[in-house]
C-alpha cells in the first residue's frame, strides 16, 4: 500500500471509536471519545462527542457541519448510497440500538432514520454485503462479561422488513473485531472474548474467523489469523479477493504496562485471500492504531483517528491506495 497523510481532524487530541464514511465524495466523521482535559493515568475523565467533521478532496482542511443526535461512541459504520450509516454505539452510562444516517447537502449536515437495531449494541462489527448490511458481535450494556454471538442483516431495498437475526456463528462471542463485505459474502474476524473475572470482565484474544454467504442458513469457519488481532480498522480495506486487517491489537502487551509506559499498538498489516483461503503478512502502515474506522475514498481507503496505546488518541488521517 502507498500511504499519504491528509489533514488532521481539528478535535485534539483525536477520537477513539468514531463513526465515519462517505456520503457521495465527501469524507464524514463524528463522535467518539477521548480525555480532553488530563490523561488516563493522571485521573482524567473519559468524555464523549457530538461533533461531525467532513472532508472534500483535495481540501486543506477539515469543516466542522454539525452534531450527532447525542454524545456517542465505538459503533458501527457502514457507507451506504444514502450517506454514512451510523450502527449502535455507547455513551458513559449505556449503550444503544441506535441507527442513523448522515449527509451532507452545501455543507449543511442531514441526519435521517433508519430502522433501529433489535437491541443495544457497541464495539459491533458491519459491512455492506451487496444491498444488504450486517452487524455481528459486540455488547449490549457497559457492564457485560459475554459478548454477542450472532448477527443481524437489513436489505437495504427493503427496510420496512427491518433486521433479520442471523444463526450464531460458532465461535465465541466476541467484540472489538473486525469485519469485511463483498458483493455476497460477508467476514468476521478475530475480536475479544469477555468472561467474568474477580476484577471485572476478562478478555481472551481471538483469532478465528468466519464468513456467512447471503441466502445460507449457516456460517463457514475460515482459516484462522496467524496471531490474534482486535480493535483493528473497519469495515476493512477490500481490494479484489484480498481483505486487509491494518494494525489492531494483538494482546501480547494487555497488562503488562502501566497506560503511561505502553509502548503502542502494532503496525503490521494481515492479508486474507478471499478466493484461496489463506492469510498472509504484507508489511506495515504508517502508523499503530486500534479503535478507528476505515472508509473507502477518493481511490483508496481511509483510516482516521483511534488509539495510539490505552487512552492516548490521535487526530492523524491517512490514505492507502493499493
Amino acid at each position: 500500500m502507498h500511504w499519504t497523510q491528509l489533514p488532521d481532524t481539528p478535535n485534539a487530541p483525536g477520537f477513539g471509536g468514531a463513526f465515519a464514511g462517505t456520503h457521495s465524495e465527501t469524507l464524514l466523521m463524528g463522535g467518539g471519545s477521548n480525555f480532553p482535559d488530563k490523561a488516563l493515568w493522571d485521573g482524567g475523565a473519559k468524555v464523549w462527542h457530538d461533533s461531525v467533521f467532513m472532508l472534500t478532496a483535495g481540501a486543506k482542511a477539515w469543516k466542522e457541519v454539525g452534531k450527532l443526535p447525542r454524545p456517542l461512541g465505538y459503533g458501527a459504520s457502514v457507507s451506504i448510497r444514502q450517506g454514512l450509516l451510523c450502527l449502535g454505539g455507547a455513551d458513559a452510562v449505556r449503550h444503544y440500538n441506535d441507527a442513523f444516517v448522515l449527509s451532507v447537502d452545501n455543507g449543511k449536515l442531514h441526519i435521517d432514520s433508519f430502522p433501529s437495531l433489535p437491541r443495544p449494541l457497541a464495539y459491533a462489527a458491519a459491512s455492506l454485503v451487496g444491498s444488504k448490511v450486517i452487524i455481528a458481535g459486540g455488547t449490549d450494556r457497559p457492564e457485560a462479561t459475554s459478548a454477542s454471538a450472532t448477527g443481524y442483516v437489513i436489505d437495504l431495498a427493503n427496510l420496512n422488513a427491518g433486521w433479520k437475526e442471523l444463526p450464531a456463528f460458532g465461535g465465541a462471542g466476541r467484540m472489538l473485531a473486525q469485519a469485511a463485505g463483498t458483493k455476497d459474502n460477508f467476514f468476521l474476524f478475530g475480536g475479544v472474548a469477555l468472561k467474568p473475572g474477580v476484577k471485572g470482565p476478562e478478555r481472551e484474544y481471538l483469532q478465528d474467523g468466519y464468513a456467512f454467504r447471503l441466502g445460507s442458513k449457516e456460517w463457514r469457519k475460515i482459516a484462522d489469523l496467524p496471531h490474534p488481532v482486535a480493535a483493528a480498522a473497519t469495515p476493512c480495506p477490500v481490494v479484489g479477493p484480498i481483505v486487509a486487517l491494518i494494525s489492531g491489537d494483538d494482546g501480547s502487551l494487555a497488562g503488562k504496562f502501566e497506560p503511561a509506559k505502553h509502548p503502542g499498538f502494532a503496525k503490521g498489516i494481515l492479508t486474507y485471500d478471499t478466493q484461496f483461503n489463506a492469510w498472509a503478512t504484507s508489511g506495515e502502515a504508517p502508523v499503530g492504531r486500534v479503535t478507528l474506522p476505515c472508509a473507502k475514498w477518493n481511490g483508496g481507503f481511509v483510516i482516521l483517528n483511534g488509539e495510539l496505546s490505552p487512552g492516548v488518541r490521535s487526530p492523524q488521517v491517512w490514505h492507502a491506495t493499493a
